[in-house]
């Protein structure tokens, strides 16, 4: 698999895409669209959220109602926009739009015959969380699901949901987002912490930092849902709010150890941050499997730990040796550069095996 990325990447031919999901600056959907850009597509979005609207947005009532039963309402009318289209689309590219519905790729196929329609997914579609009655019904209609789950890619896993062509691709950096930043005094004094977490509040992340503390190490957070962990230790700092862009780079820099945390309810074996960390030049370490130090390998360009207190032994034995942990994190940024996993590569291995297998389907 690793020297499968290491190979000769073709740039598909240009295309003609839209990309429907979250346009917000935050969301990695804007990041991927630049990447189609800068690789020859025409590209057109459609955003599935209102505008002003991004991850830190409280959802009404309604919203929070209609969650629950997997019936997402479609604030920004994004089906609408998709029927509305009158230009040329080769490519209909979904992301975070479980509010599409199968009518609306049905009418979309009779006005594009030749269309083909690519779903993109970060997230464990085994979950039923990840998925709405809606998607439920779209999933056997995508032409081809591009997954950074390779749990589902197996064939059970495809038969369960229905669906037909996949290919599995691991995460991908932004090289203008995700790379080193020269930090000043008061950068340092600003995102700095011998031990930082950047990522959303997880009990199983809470009581790992936490243990940490209580066991005498610094530790920062940065993230949504960690209120509740304030004041819970004096070595435990809460943010109290994500560090995404600049910030993101500067939080990296300024932290002598990084660590990633996979999301259990996820089944993750990798995450974005799992490449965005290195790629920034940030020493990292990481939760444990097979699947993240085939790419990333142990004590070359990361390391690992598999329980609390391995990481406790890890934090307090790397904290003690600045030139080492750099030449780890040096080793993680030629890594991800050598394996090709830029958004640009994974954009051009998911449109080289739609040509592969064939433009568009009967739906």
């Amino acid at each position: 698999m690793v020297e499968a990325l290491t190979a000769r990447i073709t740039p598909a031919r240009p295309r003609h895409i839209v990309v429907v999901g979250e346009t917000f600056p935050a969301s990695r959907t804007p990041q991927r669209v630049l990447a189609m850009r800068q690789l020859g597509h025409t590209v057109h979005t459609i955003p599935t959220t209102l505008p002003g609207n991004d991850y830190e947005t409280s959802p009404t009532m309604m919203a929070r109602l209609r969650y629950r039963i997997r019936l997402p309402c479609d604030p920004a009318a994004a089906n609408d926009a998709i029927l509305s289209l009158r230009e040329r689309v080769d490519i209909l590219w979904l992301e975070t739009a479980n509010m599409i519905r199968v009518r609306t790729l049905k009418r979309l196929k009779t006005i594009y015959p030749r269309i083909s329609i690519v779903w993109y997914s970060e997230d464990d579609m085994m979950n039923p969380r990840n998925r709405s009655i809606w998607l439920n019904k779209t999933m056997p209609k995508i032409d081809l699901w591009a997954t950074t789950k390779s749990l589902n890619n197996r064939t059970e896993e495809r038969a369960a949901l229905g669906l037909g062509r996949v290919i599995f691709v691991n995460n991908s950096y932004d090289p203008k987002a995700h790379r080193p930043v020269d930090i000043s005094a008061s950068d340092r004094e600003a995102f700095g912490s011998p031990i930082s977490f950047i990522g959303t509040f997880e009990a199983p992340r809470a009581r790992s930092v936490l243990f940490l503390a209580r066991s005498g190490l610094q530790v920062r957070v940065w993230g949504n849902g960690w209120d509740r962990m304030r004041d819970h230790h004096e070595n435990l700092v809460i943010e109290g709010r994500p560090a995404y862009g600049i910030e993101f780079a500067k939080v990296v820099a300024a932290s002598p150890v990084n660590l990633c945390f996979l999301r259990h309810a996820n089944r993750d074996l990798q995450t974005c941050r799992s490449i965005e960390l290195p790629a920034c030049g940030g020493f990292m370490i990481h939760e444990r499997n097979e699947e993240i130090t085939g790419l990333l390998r142990e004590l070359r360009e990361a390391v690992y730990f598999s329980n609390d207190a391995e990481l406790l032994r890890q934090c307090q034995y790397w904290l003690k040796r600045k030139e080492a942990r750099e030449e780890i994190a040096a080793g993680g940024r030629r890594r991800v550069g050598e394996l090709r996993l830029t958004h640009e590569a994974n954009i051009s291995r998911i449109l080289n095996r739609l040509d592969a297998t064939g433009m568009g389907q009967a739906v």
